[in-house]
């Protein structure tokens, strides 16, 4: 039967997805998007299925098999949560997308998987590694490890769908983060259903309540909210992706050297620095040279380092519009100057300015 360590593991867990999900339906009304309905879902979810299995315990009743590999319950029902779970992210990127036929197709390998259950097929029991490998080659078995296929595949989707930078609250930092967040997810996940081995259980589970509490965490206190209704941009605005697929090098640049007069159209002209996946690297690109000449121009040229410029700039930015506007939300404008990250833009406004907006704004 259970232990009492996972007992206690799933109880904290029943008790955080309640708090969180208690937390996004409260606040689901301050983003446009539906990012934080699926949070309300998935956590809800997680706790209902926390709630049977800490009845179960006390009842002395398990709700799947103990000591078998694959089992159908939890193999199948883990491709739901993981598919639950990457709404979540999926909506933040690509707002009003995950809709219709693509929400389809999103759950479209979790229906797959779960048509031998509903026909209520036998599986058959798996007690060791011998008899997964003995029966590997059968349908049901086959059924079950398609299952696992899919989990290692939708735990790497995230860096595989485009999304656009200007409408998105997210950086491929933010993308690379969650992607992490998912894979160790599923390895810790696939732990439990190869082994069904407590000491997987506690480790899936803990994971779960930190990457449960960051997401609030990161929600409430991090995340730049992109205004309700964004603008057409001018061409001037446009990132080096959504420009045509050109450099701006000249033969005199080449032979001199020196790439300023470039990055300076690449800035000032572009305004790359308002995308915020912009990184020396896409610069370089642009101006049709390697990072290391870009980043030592920048210096020679500034006294600054790359990322200190393009922050620099958005600072500068932000400022002339709080000027010019002071009772503006000035959450927005981090929005449009290309920060999705609160703690960072307040760091460099302060960096760069000297005081907080509110008391930048207060001085007029």
């Amino acid at each position: 039967m259970y232990s009492a360590i996972e007992i206690c593991v799933s109880s904290i867990c029943l008790a955080v997805s309640l708090i969180c999900g208690g937390l996004m339906w409260v606040k689901r009304r301050e983003v446009s998007d539906r990012s934080r309905i699926y949070l309300v879902i998935a956590n809800l979810l997680i706790a209902a299925i926390l709630f049977f299995i800490i009845i179960g315990a006390i009842c002395g009743y398990r709700f799947y098999r103990t000591w078998t590999l694959l089992d159908p319950v939890k193999s199948i029902g883990g491709l739901y949560i993981i598919t639950l779970f990457l709404c979540y992210p999926l909506e933040v990127m690509r707002p009003g997308q995950l809709r219709g036929y693509k929400l389809l197709l999103l759950w479209l390998p979790s229906l797959i998987v779960t048509l031998p259950l509903l026909f209520g097929v036998h599986f058959r029991l798996l007690y060791s590694w011998s008899d997964l490998w003995n029966h590997l080659l059968e349908w049901d078995v086959l059924f079950r490890m398609l299952s696992t296929v899919f989990l290692c595949i939708y735990s790497l989707q995230l860096l595989f769908i485009p999304y656009n930078w200007s409408q998105s609250s997210v950086d491929n930092h933010w993308i690379r983060r969650f992607t992490f967040f998912s894979q160790v997810i599923t390895i810790l996940y696939l732990g439990h259903v190869f082994t069904d081995q407590p000491f997987w259980m506690i480790l899936h589970i803990s994971w779960g309540i930190f990457v449960g509490l960051y997401i609030v965490y990161y929600e409430l206190r991090i995340r730049l909210l992109p205004p309700a209704k964004s603008e057409t941009k001018p061409l001037a605005r446009l990132s080096s992706a959504e420009k045509p697929a050109t450099t701006v090098v000249s033969a005199a640049a080449e032979e001199s050297g020196d790439y300023w007069p470039m990055i300076c159209q690449v800035m000032d002209e572009w305004e790359m620095w308002r995308n915020p996946n912009t990184t020396v690297e896409t610069v370089s690109t642009a101006v049709g040279t390697n990072r290391i000449y870009v980043a030592r121009c920048i210096k020679e040229h500034t006294g600054m380092t790359f990322n200190d410029y393009m922050n620099e700039k958005r600072i500068a930015y932000m400022a002339s519009q709080l000027r010019l506007n002071p009772k503006q939300d000035h959450k927005h404008l981090y929005f449009e100057v290309g920060f999705r990250n609160r703690q960072t833009a307040y760091r460099n406004f302060v960096k760069f300015q000297g005081y907080s907006p509110t008391e930048y704004t207060s001085s007029f």
